[in-house]
């Protein structure tokens, strides 16, 4: 026992604190290879109060998101993988990996920009070796340390940091340029860089926040730590920016500043020294973000987010190998194709979609007001807007066309692996947004006057007892609604089983097993396009159980508009059936009672027919109509099934051109197909529908008591498949 909480303990102290583990490394990326090799540049062309204002914009996103990222940090277990895990487990893995790999391709080109920073240094020192060689030399030594002993590399950082204090120190005490005489402009003329160019060739200074948030996995409590350690490493060299500006500028021309990007050396008070810092500190942030980027992919391949993640996800967790492999493959590329200058403004681009993704969350988060989220750091809202609007807006300023570009590719891994249909094993905020903005919209309905009539799409109620109706009833459900209707199964736990239409021969406990199964069932149904969700009910018989939840659903926002009735008139007796059906009607559902024939079935599933009757000829066509119903689900089925619709009406002969002229009105008005058949009848409704084709299914409206007391007596008297549907009064055909 004493041995295994040993173990613990060494396990437990083998993380880093939020010195080490996040202040210098976020520290030694920021102060690095833009501070000694390109603010200079930026203070001789723009001048000292433009590159102030360059240094707190950059400083202001980096900030307000780093206050992002330490609120939310404080509210959810982060894992492995920085910015990745804290999106995934918030907008759910597509978006999370849509914004994993972008970060990890700007950790890429992060690593070249430092090196190409370091072979500058190497070769001020020896101008003849060769910069691939160089470069080549550096990344080899970045590649051994990362592969071999990733917490002797954290820990030696410790050393840089020194050094580098000691650096920025000789650098400000060189020169007594507080007292000096500004030497270049307050405001400069910009001679070939615009201020938005510059501000993308700078901000690769403040992404160094994802150096410090890139290493969570390592972190002993990453909730405390990342806070504390982010937010002192923004404020501390955001001051050092400015004053090493300010210094640039009271010490050297506009023109030196341009021409030579190693000034500094010559300015500072012992150049050898700040030589060595720059090597150094180049080559520890290389080596930083060298670190995080195999483990970001790695997180992703835990995953299966892209192609070969089982491959990179084997071996150690303590050092991914095969993630520092693959990782190296595209830095070696970057390496022979690019320079300093053309590295950053990618880099910009794509850390300040994954900045205003992030403020993005924490916005979402606030605004939705969920329980769940309670960060011991709390923000005002406008910090996440600001970090996400000045995120995007700086992208388009920079460059419109290669920030479209940028958002494409990011949308583009969206679509990919949403159609990879990802499992996650965490739950996330996607759900709870989609709840919010369902509850304003409910809202806001009942601020407006009712009108389904023109929105009006099947949502339809479907009783059962056992799983089997659910079963054979699904594709007929389908074609009703498909492609945005929406069914709620409704599982009835009958005590008296015997006054049910349905057949069902099972014991109480089989029952209520399969009842047990309608959530996976219905789970299932989902992905075939339909919206479907389940309920159960329980009471003595089969019409109470109906009547009952129609009570009870009635004011719901979205509730039922149809109640499906898969069974045969004959299985019910006529007051539950007339029960039912005045039940519906009182509380505005349609009904729709489905009599299949049980040889015929649904046929080619292809004719509808509806029947209209004569006593519709004693209103006008835009009056209440008892069939509107009726033609809603004609059309539908006709949509999905592709055959035709046949309207027909039994009339005297001297109605005849009345009732052709009527149905052809409303074929007009309701915008049927032209396909759509009409059939008028001088004989009686019986005879007519006895030569009426076999196939397919039969709609009949019904409305009045006498219609549905009829209802039994047609099913018995033809083989056909029939619908018996009653309007609920919500439905117009020619809305």
């Amino acid at each position: 026992m004493k041995k295994v909480i040993k173990l613990k303990e060494e396990k437990r102290s083998a993380k880093f604190g939020a010195f080490n583990g996040v202040f210098i490394p976020s520290f030694l990326s920021i102060i690095g290879v833009i501070l000694f090799l390109r603010l200079g540049f930026i203070v001789g062309t723009a001048g000292i109060l433009p590159t102030i204002a360059i240094i707190l914009l950059a400083a202001s996103v980096s900030f307000a998101t780093g206050l992002s990222l330490s609120s939310i940090t404080t509210n959810i277990r982060i894992g492995p993988g920085g910015a990745y895990s804290i999106i995934s487990k918030t907008l759910g893995l597509e978006i999370g990996g849509s914004v994993g790999i972008p970060l990890y391709i700007a950790q890429i080109f992060s690593v070249t920009l430092y090196l190409f920073g370091f072979m500058e240094m190497w070769r001020y020192i020896f101008p003849d070796h060769n910069s691939l060689m160089v470069l080549g030399v550096a990344f080899l030594g970045l590649f051994l340390l990362t592969f071999i002993n990733t917490k002797i590399v954290l820990k030696t950082q410790l050393i840089v940091f020194l050094g580098m204090v000691g650096v920025i120190g000789m650098i400000l005490v060189s020169g007594n340029w507080i007292h000096n005489v500004v030497t270049t402009s307050l405001i400069g003329g910009f001679p070939e860089f615009s201020f938005w160019a510059l501000f993308a060739l700078f901000f690769p200074a403040v992404t160094g926040i994802m150096a410090g948030v890139g290493l969570s996995g390592e972190l002993q409590d990453p909730k405390k730590q990342i806070p504390r350690g982010l937010l002192l490493a923004i404020g501390i060299t955001t001051l050092i920016y400015i004053v090493v500006a300010m210094w640039l500028g009271f010490s050297a021309s506009s023109a030196e500043l341009i021409n030579n990007n190693l000034i500094m050396i010559k300015l500072a008070l012992f150049g050898p020294f700040v030589i060595a810092g720059i090597l150094a500190s180049t080559f520890s942030s290389a080596l930083t973000t060298f670190v995080s980027a195999p483990r970001l992919l790695k997180s992703m391949a835990e995953k299966s987010l892209f192609p070969g993640s089982k491959f990179i996800d084997q071996g150690s967790s303590e050092i991914p190998h095969r993630a520092i492999l693959i990782t190296s493959v595209p830095i070696l590329i970057a390496l022979g194709l690019g320079n300093l200058n053309t590295v950053a403004p990618i880099i910009t681009i794509f850390f300040l979609i994954v900045y205003a993704l992030i403020n993005i969350v924490v916005f979402i988060e606030q605004s939705i007001g969920l329980v769940s989220f309670r960060p011991t750091l709390s923000l005002p809202k406008f910090v996440p807007l600001y970090g996400a609007v000045a995120s995007l807006l700086f992208m388009f300023f920079i460059n419109v066309i290669v920030g479209m570009i940028a958002l494409i590719f990011v949308f583009l891994i969206y679509l990919y692996l949403v159609k990879r249909r990802l499992k996650s094993t965490e739950g996330d905020i996607r759900s709870g947004l989609f709840v919010a903005f369902s509850e304003w919209a409910a809202r806001k309905i009942l601020t407006f006057p009712e009108s389904t009539k023109h929105t009006w799409k099947p949502n339809i109620l479907l009783p059962v007892i056992n799983t089997a109706t659910l079963l054979g009833n699904f594709p007929l459900i389908k074609s009703i609604t498909f492609p945005n209707g929406n069914m709620t199964v409704l599982g009835l736990d009958i005590k008296k089983i015997d006054s049910s239409p349905e057949k069902v021969k099972a014991t109480k406990k089989e029952r209520k097993s399969q009842l047990e199964e309608l959530p996976m069932l219905v789970k299932k149904f989902g992905n075939e396009g339909i919206f479907t969700s389940t309920s159960n009910v329980t009471a003595t018989n089969y019409s109470d159980a109906i009547c009952i939840s129609l009570e009870a659903i009635e004011s719901q926002t979205f509730s039922p508009n149809i109640l499906f009735l898969p069974f045969k008139p004959k299985m019910i007796s006529l007051d539950s059936l007339q029960k039912i059906f005045q039940t519906a009607k009182k509380h505005n559902t349609g009904i729709i009672l489905s009599d299949r024939d049980q040889e015929i079935g649904l046929g080619s599933e292809e004719d509808v027919h509806v029947w209209i009757s004569s006593k519709a000829l004693m209103k006008d066509i835009f009056d209440e109509k008892k069939y509107d119903l009726a033609m809603l689900i004609a059309y539908r089925l006709h949509r999905n099934w592709a055959g035709n619709i046949t309207l027909w009406m039994c009339v005297s002969k001297e109605k005849k051109l009345e009732a052709e002229n009527y149905l052809k009105k409303i074929l007009y008005e309701a915008r049927f197909p032209s396909s759509t058949n009409i059939v008028i009848s001088t004989d009686s409704f019986a005879k007519t529908l006895k030569k009426a084709p076999k196939g397919d299914i039969h709609i009949i409206p019904v409305s009045s008591h006498s219609e549905i007391a009829n209802i039994r007596k047609i099913s018995e008297a033809e083989e056909k498949s029939f619908f018996f549907v009653a309007d609920s009064g919500k439905e117009d055909i020619l809305a």
